[in-house]
């Protein structure tokens, strides 16, 4: 895989997110925010569509797993899950949305490179994004990053990946690429606190910088754009992440086609339109050890259809 670093832009993170309509939210990413039923808790929730073709692509298929392990139970059932994530699952890649760790436990070098190790165990390639337990929630902040970078920055190189995969020049823990017709971007979109204003206001502009220089990139060429990230940036702290969903939501309306902004943080599995912008579905995994297999069909009109009994 030959890696390429993209000037002055930063990667939109599929931006994680409690519900539109909630009883009460923690700003910290322990505690689940409770979330009406939405009609689907159980099994699978597919979004397809019947749109017309225009062209015929190809289908995307991939997991999202994240906010785990945070015990030595969660720890078995993701070895269990990966186990049978090899066995049976068709998907072409892996996406850890963020949180290997609960955040009051302390940010050792060990657990980053455990919960690594144990990651390495799936034989589909696996992109790990930031998850703010790891980072920001630390008491050593920047050491945490240093941890993180050492174990987890382009994590997906250790796989063969037949796309080519870009990561942001000023930010390359922020990736993206495209794949039949779909932009895939990953994002440095962490919640919970703000340990450093400047550092916090910089690293949101330069997420949307990537997003809108993703947008207008490849734009004229896609038919659907999949953005990940860990942070609830709608009911937790939304005024903290203007910076990002204001411009996040611009390219958004500009690029006119189906947004997906997938996210973990909350622990439990919803999916909505919390923006104006119609075209923006977000969609919360459920975490612990737990997946979904996600397939985007950019022939679709509707092209993302999500499955979460794809390992039973």
């Amino acid at each position: 895989m030959r890696i390429r670093f993209e000037n002055s832009v930063m990667h939109v993170l599929v931006v994680a997110l409690c519900a539109t309509t909630f009883m009460g939210c923690s700003g910290s990413s322990d505690n689940p925010v409770p979330q009406p039923d939405d009609g689907n808790a159980g099994g699978v929730i597919d979004t397809s569509g019947t749109g017309n073709a225009v062209d015929d692509y190809p289908s995307t298929v991939f997991t999202a797993i994240g906010d785990v392990p945070y015990n030595e139970e969660q720890r078995e059932g993701l070895t269990a899950l990966i186990e049978t994530h090899n066995a049976k699952s068709q998907s072409e890649f892996v996406v850890h949305v963020g949180d290997i760790k609960p955040g009051s436990a302390p940010c050792n070098e060990e657990v980053y490179k455990e919960v690594s190790e144990q990651l390495k165990q799936f034989k589909s390639p696996t992109f790990v994004v930031l998850g703010d337990n790891e980072y920001n929630d630390c008491e050593n902040p920047e050491a945490a990053l240093g941890f993180w970078n050492q174990y987890f920055l382009h994590f997906n190189g250790q796989w063969e990946f037949q796309q080519e995969v870009y990561y942001q020049e000023v930010r390359p823990e922020n990736f993206a690429w495209t794949q039949n017709a779909v932009l895939f971007l990953g994002l440095n979109l962490v919640g919970s606190s703000v340990h450093d204003p400047q550092e916090w206001d910089q690293r949101l502009a330069e997420n949307a910088d990537y997003v809108e220089e993703q947008f207008k990139l490849y734009g004229d060429d896609i038919e659907a754009a999949v953005l990940f990230g860990h942070a609830n940036m709608t009911e937790i702290g939304p005024d903290k992440f203007s910076l990002f969903t204001d411009r996040f939501r611009a390219a958004a309306l500009s690029f006119g086609k189906p947004v997906l902004y997938l996210q973990g943080d909350g622990h439990f599995w919803f999916q909505n339109r919390p923006w104006p912008e119609e075209n923006i579905l977000r969609v919360q995994i459920e975490g612990g050890a737990n997946a979904v297999q996600i397939t985007v069909d950019a022939d679709l009109k509707e092209p993302f259809a999500f499955d979460r009994e794809f390992l039973d």
